[in-house]
């Protein structure tokens, strides 16, 4: 596909002369010259999937959808999984037509693919319901927890589940029993958590502005971005939802700033942040999209390959029994 260079290619290119052609108004100061990626993003206000090639910007493209959708994960065969209100779906990022869909589950918000076929569908119902719906359709086990409503859910590299329940995380298991559970600081309606394979855990805290790194006790060893960080103002750090670790280590992030189509002339749509949580790069096309809340950067993947992020780092999904997978 013209629009998608399904191999490696290097994200950081040292050319001041991209700076003007960027296509992209960026707050002086924080983007370094030459920057640039291919990435998906997941537009929530004006329930589309865009993508945004900056180094062949004639490759850019959208894909209206029928309704919103939160989660997303490229699950091979050049082909991307998003959550629906009530299921979820598949797209071609070839075609960009519909493949398939699967409705009923009511309040559905997060849908992780597993390597033999399976989806792991979270949903909004009673507090958060779990399903594990198999390639055939048939649902297996279900899990219910007595929480507040979440966003995204993850699975970490032990097979268990690790989401946002307002202020605090939550782990859990396929069978229903919570694990463990604990506040975070500036957490408010926290959007994402995933662990890293060091056992540190990275949560995105929603109106906290901030991506926060808990240590295995729970205490927070670094905060990227909040209310009070550099840069802050300027690219108005309003709700952090959808994060993606690079192989570099670096966060991207998705700053979403509204439910009106409107509302991303509010602030950046995405930043990326290094280890030491300065402002590397940033996306910001209030023309073209509406608020951000979930983003996957493509310069390193290979979309004909099933990926997830149960290492704590967006690579190739490791086969069934192989550690990664429950």
């Amino acid at each position: 596909m013209e629009g998608i260079c399904l191999g490696w290619r290097r994200a950081v290119v040292w050319a001041w002369a991209f700076a003007a052609a960027a296509g992209a108004a960026e707050p002086a100061g924080t983007q370094p010259a030459g920057v640039r990626h291919r990435f998906l993003a997941v537009d929530e206000s004006r329930g589309q999937l865009v993508y945004t090639d900056q180094f062949e910007p004639k490759n850019d493209w959208s894909i209206k959808l029928p309704g919103r959708c939160r989660d997303y994960q490229l699950i091979g065969g050049d082909a991307i999984l998003l959550s629906t209100a009530d299921g979820f779906a598949e797209y071609s990022l070839v075609t960009r037509e519909l493949l398939r869909q699967v409705k009923g589950y009511r309040g559905a918000v997060a849908a992780r693919r597993m390597p033999d076929g399976r989806t792991v569908l979270a949903c909004n119902q009673q507090g958060v319901t779990v399903y594990e719906v198999g390639a055939d359709g048939k649902v297996g086990r279900k899990a219910n927890f007595k929480t507040p409503q979440t966003r995204l859910v993850r699975l970490t590299a032990e097979g268990t589940l690790l989401f946002g329940a307002n202020d605090r995380i939550v782990e859990g298991d396929l069978d229903g029993k919570t694990i463990r559970s604990a506040a975070i600081p500036a957490g408010k309606h926290v959007y994402q958590a995933l662990r890293r394979a060091d056992g540190h855990i990275l949560v995105a805290t929603g109106y906290g502005g901030s991506v926060v790194e808990l240590d295995a006790e729970g205490k927070v060893v670094r905060t990227l971005g909040g209310r009070d960080a550099p840069g802050a103002k300027e690219h108005n750090f309003n709700f952090f939802a959808g994060f993606q670790v690079l192989r570099n280590g670096h966060v991207v992030v998705s700053n979403w700033t509204g439910h009106g189509a409107g509302d991303s002339s509010k602030g950046t749509q995405i930043v990326e942040f290094d280890k030491d949580g300065l402002v590397v790069w940033s996306w910001h096309d209030a023309k073209r999209a509406g608020t951000i809340h979930g983003v996957i950067v493509l310069d390193e993947l290979d979309t004909k390959v099933l990926h997830d992020d149960a290492s704590g780092v967006l690579g190739p999904a490791r086969p069934a029994g192989g550690g990664g997978q429950p």
